[in-house]
């Protein structure tokens, strides 16, 4: 029994995997770059305010105060 396709459903079928993990990818990388969008948008005021603590608190080297 041969039981082939017909050329054209083969490249329909080609076309039409293309399409849906084009799609898989284009999801996949949306949802990444948010998350580092969201990342960013938290990380960078924390570690302006961290810095900003240390600057302000002044590291004279005298972390260690023994009474």
């Amino acid at each position: 029994m041969n039981n082939q396709r017909p050329m054209f459903i083969n490249i329909l079928l080609v076309v039409l995997l293309f399409l849906v993990v084009g799609s898989l990818f284009s999801a996949v990388v949306g949802i990444v770059g948010s998350l580092l969008w969201l990342a960013v948008k938290i990380l960078v005021p924390v570690a302006i305010i961290v810095w900003l603590v240390r600057t302000i608190s002044g590291n004279n080297g005298n972390c260690h105060r023994r009474y």
